[in-house]
Order: C-alpha cells, then structure tokens, then sequence
C-alpha cells in the first residue's frame, strides 16, 4: 500500500495526474490490499480444494488397489508366491502413507492372530470339518500374503521412512515394522527364486530389476536391529506355523535369502546369461551404451560381494 500511495504521489507531482485524476488513483491504491486479500483467500480455497480432491483420488486408489489384491481370482494361488496380489500390492504401496503401511500390516497381523473359527461349526466329535478347516487357514494366508505381497513391493524410500519413524525413531508400530521388513526378505527371496533366478537374466532391464531386488533384502540383512526382524505366524489350523528370523541361531540365513552366495549367482549370470547383453545389431551407438551399462551393473554386484567378504566374515569361495 505505501508504495503504490508513493507511486501515485510521484506521478501527480510530475503532472502526469493531477486534480480528480490523482484523487481517483489514490483511492484505487487504497483498495488494492481488500482485493489482494480477496485473491489471497480465493486462492487458498482453491488450493485446499485441489488437496482434498488429491486426498480424495489417492484414498480411492488405495480402496481399488485392495479391492484389486482381495479379488477372488487373485487370491486362489498363493503359495509360493500371490502373483495375482502383485498388481495390486504395487498400487497399494505406492498411494498409501508410511503410517498407513505399518497401521495396515498390523491391524492384519491381529486379524490373523486373534480370530478364531466358529465353534458350532464344529462336528459332533467335536472336530472342524475339512472344509472349515481349509477355509480359515486360506483367509489367514490370503491375508498373510497382503503383508508378504505389499511389503515387497513397497517402494524403498517408503521403507526407508518406516525404519527411521518406527524403528530408530521409537515409534507406535515398531514391532510391527520388524514384521514388515521380514515379510519384505521373505516375499523377494522367494520371489526371485521362482521367477528371476528360474530364468535367464538376458537383458539389462531383468538384470537391473534382479539387483535391486537382492539389493533390498541385502539392506535388511546388515542392519543393526537384524535379531529383531522377524515373522511368527502359528495359528493356523492345518497348514504349518510360519515362523522365521533373518538368522537362525547359528547365525545362517535361509537359502532363499542368502545374498552372499546369492550375488555370486547373479555373477555368474552376466558370463552365462549376458555375456554379449543380447544386443540386437543395428545400432552400434545403443549397443555401446548397453555394454556400458552391463559394466556398471556388474561393478554394482562385485561391490556387494566385497562388501560381505570384508565386512561380514563371508570368504569367497
């Protein structure tokens, strides 16, 4: 406001306004700060609009990404690993907060603790019939594998954030992200297992997807609070307790996520599968920059070789 009053004093002083004229602009300054708050609060309405609309579309992406896991054709295979739940476990991730992630994961984690089949279902031998049986234990896996399913596909920044809220910042769910990370190992262990490992690693994209997988379990494996990441589920009716730990106690880590000779594999794979990266012919500028590529990539996987050999006791064999 001082400086348009100053501005208009100066131009009816070199006579550009004067008289009524000059009155005139003076009083228009004088309403430029209402019509500047005007447009400040119709530009706040606005943008808490757009956030509302915003909150709005990312919770209704996290109903459908749910909505997408839960579906009857996606929850029939699950074992070893929900393929069908990918999909939607990816979305999920991806609109959902770190809070919600972990709120998430343990409101499942009681749901599969806590319920109990319904006793007058029971047989006069007292004994649930096969089909109660099978029933309860697949609702239970179709929810564990939400946890196992989410957590693997959960993006790493994500992760990152969860540990550093919950795990080193003492948070409400801290028990609850030991559970995650675990349901993250054993999800992308067997995950790489029964897919990537179980084919060639024949381009850069798979062989690029590969590392970054085997990388995340690799984070996991050398944290300091590894002892307390760990997954108890023992309340099934028939099918067999899943309860497992990144160590066991002789200090081992299970085949499926064993990144020391794991990373070895994935070595062996650049000779064996991406000796020449498949290059088409055609070319010559992209075919150089993939074997640039391939040599990053292959420096990546030497690194986190050494990096168990030096600082973890693992020798090369």
């Amino acid at each position: 406001m001082k400086a348009s009053l100053i501005l208009m004093a100066l131009l009816a002083s070199t006579g550009v306004l004067s008289g009524c004229k000059a009155l005139k602009a003076m009083d228009s300054a004088n309403a430029i700060p209402s019509k500047l708050d005007q447009t400040y609060a119709q530009i706040e309405k606005t943008n808490q609009g757009i956030n509302e609309t915003n909150e709005s579309v990312r919770l209704q992406k996290l109903i459908l990404a749910k909505n997408d896991m839960l579906d009857d054709k996606n929850t029939q295979d699950l074992e070893p690993v929900a393929l069908g739940m990918i999909a939607g476990a990816k979305k999920f991730g991806e609109a959902a907060t770190t809070e919600e992630l972990v709120e998430y994961t343990r409101v499942l984690l009681l749901k599969i603790k806590d319920q109990r089949p319904d006793e007058s279902l029971k047989n006069s031998d007292g004994k649930y019939p096969k089909t109660v049986v099978k029933d309860y234990d697949h609702k239970k896996l179709v929810d564990l594998h939400q946890i196992l399913t989410i957590a693997g596909f959960c993006p790493q920044e994500k992760i990152d954030r969860i540990i550093d809220e919950q795990i080193y910042g003492g948070g409400l769910y801290q028990r609850t992200a030991y559970a995650f990370l675990m349901a993250r190992v054993l999800f992308l262990g067997t995950y790489l297992q029964e897919t990537t490992f179980a084919e060639p690693m024949d381009t850069v994209n798979i062989m690029r997807e590969t590392i970054t997988r085997l990388g995340a379990i690799d984070k996991i494996l050398k944290t300091p609070y590894k002892e307390q990441v760990k997954l108890n589920i023992d309340t099934f009716l028939e099918h067999e307790p899943i309860t497992i730990s990144l160590y066991d106690q002789a200090g081992k880590m299970d085949d499926s996520w064993n990144a020391p000779e794991l990373w070895k594999k994935v070595l062996i794979r650049f000779d064996q599968d991406l000796k020449d990266g498949n290059i088409v012919t055609g070319s010559s500028t992209k075919a150089a920059d993939v074997q640039g590529e391939i040599a990053a990539l292959k420096a990546q996987v030497m690194a986190y070789i050494e990096s168990w050999s030096s600082s973890h006791g693992f020798a090369e064999d």
